[in-house]
């Protein structure tokens, strides 16, 4: 890890270092182009870059050797029984030596970014009343999200189908995950969390990292759909916050691309 600039006092980000123990932004040793952009966008954050997993560095028969990665796993909790990819195993390799770190430590409260998100400095301010908002139970909260930032009709006819289809066993989804698809007003600046996608801007708590670690060994899912399916299992205390505060480079709203990069 390397540890970025001493934050100044007239960023509009140096408020993040008063509100969480830890900022990690999970990155690659070779993405220093990225790097270098990440350093501009959040000068004044006292973060630390976390160099995660690289596909173009490991091979994926040897982390199935060492049982690091369950491939068989990974097909049973996919909806469409598919093994993780090498970038998509990278990706949730890294995002785990997040929840190791903050577990080992017990930290109260880490943000996780990754490493081509988009600060939305407009929205910031409401950032420390979204954190003391939080119950003392947390696990996980979304500060960037795809994916149900708005719940529209359609969303509603979509879950009516799914819900039918999970009652008649069509599909992995059970019915009482289906209930959970859509988010629920908790309070001014947060809903309960439910099927959101992206893992490009979030916090967690110890008790939170230590769950997502325990369900991540061996490792069998892609990042962010480790935290849906623990979400929409109800084994998670996940929010959103409103409004977001972090967005994500060179994507079309409401389609976040994930950090996994081709091997």
């Amino acid at each position: 890890m390397s540890a970025a600039p001493t934050p100044g006092a007239g960023s509009p980000l140096a408020a993040l270092g008063g509100l969480f123990d830890r900022v990690f932004v999970v990155t690659l040793a070779r993405a220093r182009d990225r790097q270098a952009r990440m350093r501009e966008r959040l000068a004044g954050v006292p973060y630390r870059f976390l160099e995660g997993a690289d596909a173009a560095a490991f091979r994926v028969e040897d982390l199935v050797r060492d049982g690091t990665y369950d491939p068989a796993r990974a097909r049973a909790v996919d909806r469409y029984d598919r093994e993780l990819r090498p970038g998509q195993l990278g990706c949730a390799l890294s995002h785990r030596q997040v929840y190791e770190e903050t577990a080992r430590n017990g930290w109260r409260r880490v943000l996780v970014l990754e490493d081509d998100v988009l600060p939305r400095l407009d929205d910031l301010a409401a950032l420390p009343a979204a954190v003391a908002e939080l119950p003392p139970d947390w696990d996980l909260a979304y500060l960037g999200y795809g994916n149900l930032r708005t719940v529209t009709a359609r969303d509603r006819a979509k879950q009516a189908l799914y819900l039918a289809g999970a009652a008649l066993r069509l599909m992995k989804w059970r019915p009482s995950q289906v209930l959970r698809f859509h988010p629920r007003p908790f309070s001014a600046h947060l809903d309960v969390a439910g099927l959101h996608h992206g893992t490009y801007a979030y916090a967690i708590s110890a008790a939170g990292a230590r769950k997502l670690l325990e369900a991540q060994t061996p490792v069998a899912y892609v990042a962010d759909q480790l935290f849906v399916q623990l979400v929409l299992a109800g084994k998670l205390r996940a929010f959103v916050t409103k409004p977001r505060f972090f967005d994500h480079e060179d994507a079309p709203p409401g389609e976040p691309r994930s950090f996994v990069r081709a091997g």
